[in-house]
């Protein structure tokens, strides 16, 4: 093993590092026996693409020789940093290449907070990010309901917006910011590109009350409300939006802090498969109220 060279991830880096990405994590799905992902990589994948545009130097690649054998990518939005990907090879591994990347890809100033999500069965990621400030806050089951099998639905007289105007987008961001503590305002541009991505706003009495992204006509993520009231409400309309591919399922993160959710779920159907961490030095965000979209952006 050569001296492991660090530096800015280029755009040209991002195939081989989501590749390697692949290798590191089905290598520690098996080692917990755990099925592998099907993990397949013909171009660059959309979000890391972003991140790299908006955050590029929080994106770092660690190298041996020519050989891609880490990578870790952050973001900041507001005051908050948050820890998009950190993978490194399994060979590569137990020699301070995690934590050489975490402190590149790491930003910090007065009031800043910093948060991630990482594999439940990865306890020892956990302990190198509780040695950064960072302590389990909540759980975030990964959930699958069979459409065909679920209990019906009952009905919630919410009324629908499936095209979100520019207006409903502000509203959309002004809402994260009180239960996220920032907004998506940068993914939500990314998203509305995507044909995979589809927005609804949920309104009662002609209220704004809650919305939902439903990718891929299967997963719902994320998901906000204005209050708790209308959290089953909203999730309800969300789930007869999904329309999977015969035999799909619908999937969501779903955080187990909040419990009349997740006995909602589980309720008419749903179950769970995995479990992932989310680690903060901040108890952020508000999980009465939101269910996370993709993981390296919560």
């Amino acid at each position: 093993m050569k001296k492991i060279n660090y530096r800015k991830c280029r755009r040209k880096d991002l195939i081989p590092a989501a590749r390697m990405i692949g290798i590191s994590m089905n290598y520690l799905r098996r080692q917990s026996g755990m099925e592998p992902y099907p993990w397949r990589v013909r171009e660059i994948p959309p979000l890391f693409n972003h991140l790299l545009k908006t955050d590029p130097d929080l994106t770092y690649c660690a190298w041996d020789g020519e050989r891609l054998v880490g990578f870790g990518s952050a973001l900041v939005r507001g005051k908050q940093w948050y820890l998009g990907h950190l993978f490194v090879l399994p060979r590569y591994q137990d020699n301070g290449v995690g934590r050489k990347l975490l402190e590149k890809v790491w930003a910090d100033k007065p009031g800043m907070t910093h948060a991630l999500c990482t594999f439940a069965f990865n306890m020892q990621a956990v302990g190198i990010y509780s040695k950064f400030g960072m302590t389990p806050l909540c759980d975030l089951p990964w959930m699958h309901g069979d459409p065909a099998k679920m209990k019906k639905l009952g009905s919630t007289g919410l009324k629908i917006i499936d095209t979100p105007t520019r207006a409903d987008y502000k509203w959309l961001n002004e809402l994260e910011t009180k239960i996220r503590g920032y907004p998506h305002a940068l993914e939500w541009k990314l998203w509305q590109k995507s044909e995979k991505h589809k927005v609804y706003i949920f309104t009662s009495r002609g209220k704004r009350i809650g919305y939902c992204q439903i990718v891929d006509k299967r997963m719902i993520a994320p998901l906000g409300v204005i209050s708790k009231r209308y959290m089953t409400k909203v999730m309800t309309e969300a789930i007869r939006l999904a329309k999977p591919k015969k035999d799909g399922k619908i999937n969501l993160w779903c955080p187990t802090l909040n419990i009349e959710l997740y006995q909602f779920l589980i309720g008419i159907g749903f179950r769970a498969d995995e479990m992932e961490i989310f680690m903060s030095d901040e108890p952020y965000p508000d999980w009465q109220r939101y269910v996370p979209a993709t993981l390296a952006v919560v």
